[in-house]
């Protein structure tokens, strides 16, 4: 296969055009492996060798929707199939306040995809692209070692916002609403939980407590044991959720949300009274402000770098839009080289690549983020009523979490969205 009369990843002359990736994770590794694929020489430096990566503490819990999926399929990197791992559709309660639900939506994931500990993922991804031919660089990068190594590639691809790699991206103020964290965050993957029989397919469980914030369950393939179950809770700070502050043990990790539901939840609390952490590792609290940054990166000398993934999109994972996100950038990214050919990766080029990412889908990635952090408009309520009694409507919305764009511009339309149920009620 030629491309603009060269073969990919090759100049004119023969030499191969050589990319450095920062960071081992989704964002960097896809990207890794699709100019791989196109004759590439690619090499990815990571802080962690896969064994490191395979024992290192639970990061997120995260639902791969179902075109991010088919990007690794399309890649040859899904490993792991089998039952037990994969939701099918989503189970949303929305309550007016602690322990009174005022509605309930039940509906299907279309384009359906995958729950997977992400700690298996990269591990297995890591050593699979030393395999195939890419060059993996154990060692911890930082500003002064990026200077250094970044004249020895034609391209540097910054995908972490470790090692105050964010300083080199200015923040976009205008893109960035938030100065603050919106929620503070509890994650576990938990083992002993009793199934979820009220829907007849595998589903992600979303619970909105007015007010307080919000819990999620989803069937999760855990990196040891196999099918479990993932949960995260997203509290607004200092509302009636946010009672994680100085939990240190799994086990008092695991007792405060049982707690918390019985307390919020009680009709699903129950699930939980069995259940534990699967160990220490595989859990986590924290928070951070979501932000947007600029693609470019100048380094002390002047000489530039591009960011991509959360380096310069970084979304609170309410709507489950980080890891899809991260899969999107780099499959338009992977295009985006293969289309420039052997021309040099200028700034311009860095910008524009960006701005037609963030056009098509980031802005919307954004935004649905954005209004799943705030109490939902009455339109929105409206919507999601009607939904629980129209099942092409509640279809819609879940499957949608997987391409957000498409929620535009009728979600934020009062007008539209009651255009939308009235469709659907004359169907």
């Amino acid at each position: 296969m030629s491309w603009q009369g060269v073969t990919p990843g090759h100049h004119p002359g023969g030499t191969m055009r050589n990319i450095g990736i920062i960071g081992a994770g989704q964002a960097g590794l896809q990207l890794g492996f699709g100019l791989l694929e196109k004759g590439y020489a690619v090499t990815v430096y990571s802080d962690r060798t896969p064994e490191q990566i395979f024992n290192a503490r639970l990061a997120a819990t995260t639902y791969l929707f179902g075109r991010a999926h088919r990007y690794e399929q399309e890649l040859g990197l899904d490993f792991w199939t089998g039952p037990g791992e994969s939701a099918r559709g989503g189970d949303l309660d929305v309550c007016a306040a602690p322990g009174q639900r005022a509605l309930r939506v039940q509906g299907r994931i279309l384009n359906p995809g995958k729950s997977l500990d992400l700690r298996a993922k990269y591990s297995r991804w890591l050593a699979e692209f030393e395999r195939r031919g890419g060059t993996v660089v154990v060692r911890d990068v930082d500003v002064e070692s990026l200077e250094a190594l970044a004249p020895g590639h034609d391209l540097v691809v910054v995908t972490t916002g470790r090692n105050s790699f964010t300083r080199l991206f200015e923040r976009d103020a205008e893109r960035s609403i938030h100065t603050q964290p919106q929620r503070n965050l509890v994650a576990m993957i938990v083992t002993g939980m009793k199934p979820l029989h009220e829907t007849p397919y595998p589903a992600l469980k979303f619970i909105l407590t007015a007010g307080h914030g919000e819990y999620f369950a989803m069937p999760y393939f855990d990196r040891i044991r196999g099918p479990l179950n993932g949960l995260l809770l997203e509290a607004i700070p200092g509302q009636g959720l946010d009672r994680f502050g100085g939990v240190s043990t799994a086990r008092e990790a695991m007792e405060r949300m049982k707690q918390v539901l019985r307390d919020f939840s009680p009709w699903v609390a129950e699930r939980l009274e069995g259940a534990s952490i699967v160990d220490e590792s595989s859990w986590l609290t924290g928070a951070f402000t979501p932000t947007v940054r600029k693609p470019v990166g100048r380094l002390p000398s002047g000489r530039t770098v591009m960011g991509m993934g959360d380096v310069v999109m970084l979304n609170d994972p309410i709507a489950g839009q980080g890891l899809n996100s991260a899969s999107k950038q780099a499959h338009a990214m992977t295009q985006a080289i293969l289309a420039h050919g052997d021309q040099p990766f200028t700034p311009d080029w860095m910008e524009q690549t960006f701005e037609h990412f963030w056009r098509t889908e980031g802005q919307f990635i954004t935004a649905f983020t954005n209004l799943l952090l705030q109490p939902p408009p009455p339109h929105v309520l409206r919507y999601l009523g009607a939904a629980s009694a129209m099942s092409p409507l509640a279809d819609t919305f879940f499957d949608n979490f997987g391409e957000p764009q498409r929620f535009w511009p009728w979600i934020v339309s009062p007008e539209e969205t009651e255009a939308r149920i009235q469709q659907a009620a004359a169907a």
